[in-house]
């Protein structure tokens, strides 16, 4: 019969709890006002979760954030890191690396699924270093931070955390990549070693996550392929780069510019029938609360004419104008303008 070796509670000191070189700090943070208020009127209520290790040292399993939130007050001095006191639940010394992890994995909350990609993959990096295969990460520890069990997901993590470890040994990762969710992230594999440093730099510039991140990796690497050339060569092309560089846009102007452009180079036929589409409609001048819209893919040849109207009055005028066209052009200009804007839909 396999034998347990007992947990034990004790009050260590600050400073014989080592915090900062363990593997078990997986998501670091900042903790909650809410904790923080707790922390503050009722002082440490759950037990930190240590291991013990050589001369009466323990290394911090759980309670990363409250440990370094009341650790890192100005007023902390070295005599307090003596003796400063915290109640702790100590995993005997014995207990493998391996089993540590997997109790580890039961103190995530269970509430929260949107974890760091990129830590997440520092994770699974950690059990498959500790004897775990791929299968098993898969069934065991990818569920417990809310993902589907799938040893493709495990491998892409895995590949993902290779090529972010190279490039963090060049430059430190900047916060926005870190924050990015597993779907978020993975795109990031569509480019090479060489490519990635622009593309790190890109999730800095256009401040967008989820699908619209997403759309955009997806046109770049389609744009990159279509020129045969490497994605850092197209975002560092003058267009591309007046963009990102203007400290004056907005992020959500950046990312609508961004992705026009690259989409104008990835459909260069359909953004032409887009152009000449709105040109041909500014030219129609058609009168204030009147609206014109095509098929976004011109698949068809139908057009949506939207007028907003608050009156039977305003509704006469509009068919009048309809009819007519504007004051500076003729019936038969305007219906010449409109017969050029079928015409638009109707090319090959």
């Amino acid at each position: 019969m396999k034998i347990t070796p007992a947990w034990d509670f004790s009050t260590l000191a600050v400073g014989q709890i080592e915090a900062e070189d363990t593997p078990f700090n997986w998501f670091p943070g900042v903790l909650s006002a809410n904790a923080q208020n707790s922390l503050t009127q009722d002082g440490v209520q759950f037990p930190l979760l240590v291991q013990a290790v050589q001369d009466s040292r323990y290394l911090l399993v759980d309670g990363f954030k409250r440990f370094f939130w009341l650790t890192s007050a100005t007023e902390f001095s070295a005599q307090k890191e003596l003796t400063t006191q915290f109640p702790c639940l100590v995993i005997p010394e014995s207990v493998s690396i391996s089993d540590i992890a997997k109790i580890r994995l039961q103190t995530l909350p269970t509430v929260e699924s949107n974890f760091s990609g990129v830590q997440l993959s520092g994770v699974l990096k950690l059990f498959l270093e500790n004897g775990y295969s791929k299968e098993e990460i898969a069934v065991q520890v990818l569920p417990r931070f809310g993902q589907k069990s799938s040893v493709k997901l495990v491998r892409q993590l895995l590949d993902l955390h290779q090529m972010l470890l190279l490039q963090n040994q060049q430059f430190q990762l900047p916060d926005s990549i870190m924050r990015l969710g597993c779907e978020d992230i993975l795109p990031l594999l569509k480019f090479s070693q060489k490519e990635i440093s622009s593309v790190v730099a890109l999730v800095e510039r256009m401040e967008v996550s989820g699908k619209k991140w997403r759309n955009l990796l997806q046109v770049l690497d389609e744009v990159s392929r279509l020129r045969e050339t490497s994605a850092s060569e197209i975002l560092a092309l003058p267009e591309i780069q007046k963009i990102l560089m203007d400290s004056n846009l907005q992020g959500p102007v950046r990312y609508r510019l961004l992705k026009q452009l690259l989409d104008s180079w990835r459909y260069p036929e359909l953004s032409d029938l887009r152009q000449k589409f709105k040109q041909g409609r500014k030219r129609l001048k058609l009168a204030p609360r009147m609206t014109l819209e095509s098929d976004q893919f011109f698949e068809n040849d139908d057009l949506t004419l939207t007028l907003k109207i608050r009156s039977f009055e305003e509704l006469r005028k509009h068919l009048k104008y309809l009819g007519s066209g504007a004051t500076e052009l003729t019936t038969e200009n305007t219906e010449e303008l409109w017969n050029d804007l079928f015409a638009v839909l109707q090319e090959d």
